[in-house]
C-alpha cells in the first residue's frame, strides 16, 4: 500500500469494522423465520434476503473494481471519504441505485443468501488487502474513485445497509 507523505490509513480497521457490519446484518438475517424472509415488511423495503443480495451484488462489484487496471490518483486518495461518508450514513435520506444492483425479484432461501454474502465479502478483503490504494479507478457508478474510497464506501454502504436490516427484522418481529 501505496500513500503519500505524511498520511497513515490503517485499512485493516476498516475492513474488521466491514466484517462486523457483516457479520451482524448475517445474524440478524439468521434469526429471520425460514417462512418470514421473503415477507416485505413495509412499504418501499425490499424483503431481508433482496437486501443482502444487493449489498452482495455491490460488494461483488466492488472486489472486481479492487483488481481493475487504474492510474496512480493525482489528488489525495482520502479526499472522497468524508464525503462518501456524509451520504451512507445519512439514514434519513432514500438513496437510488444502479439497476444492475437491484436485487432479483423471486423466493430466496435465508442460508444461501448469507453464505454469498459472506463470500462477496471474503472476496473483497482478499482484493482489498493486494490492491494499490492510491489507484483511481474509473467507470464505475461512483465516478472516479481511489482504491482506499472504495474501502470506505464498502464500510459505509454496509453499515447503512445494517441499519436498514435492523428496521426490516424490527418490522417481521411486529408482524
Amino acid at each position: 500500500m501505496e500513500l503519500h507523505i505524511g498520511q497513515t490509513v490503517d485499512t485493516n480497521s476498516i475492513l474488521t469494522e466491514t466484517s462486523d457490519a457483516v457479520s451482524a446484518i448475517s445474524d440478524l438475517m439468521g434469526a429471520v423465520d425460514e417462512d418470514m424472509v421473503n415477507t416485505i415488511p413495509f412499504d418501499g423495503s425490499w424483503t431481508a434476503p433482496q437486501l443482502l443480495r444487493h449489498v452482495s451484488k455491490s460488494m461483488q462489484g466492488m472486489a472486481k473494481a479492487m483488481k481493475m487496471d487504474a492510474k496512480p490518483a493525482t489528488r489525495n486518495p482520502e479526499e472522497r471519504i468524508e464525503g462518501l461518508k456524509n451520504v451512507f450514513l445519512n439514514f434519513s435520506k432514500k438513496l437510488t441505485q444502479p439497476d444492475f444492483l437491484i436485487p432479483e425479484n423471486h423466493v430466496y432461501k435465508k442460508q444461501p443468501a448469507i453464505d454469498e454474502l459472506n463470500k462477496s465479502f471474503s472476496e473483497f478483503k482478499a482484493n482489498a488487502s493486494r490492491a494499490n490504494l492510491n489507484e483511481q479507478v474509473e467507470g464505475l457508478p461512483l465516478g472516479p474513485i481511489t482504491k482506499l474510497e472504495i474501502i470506505h464506501f464498502v464500510l459505509f454502504h454496509t453499515q447503512r445497509h445494517l441499519y436498514q436490516m435492523e428496521n426490516i427484522c424490527a418490522a417481521l418481529k411486529s408482524k
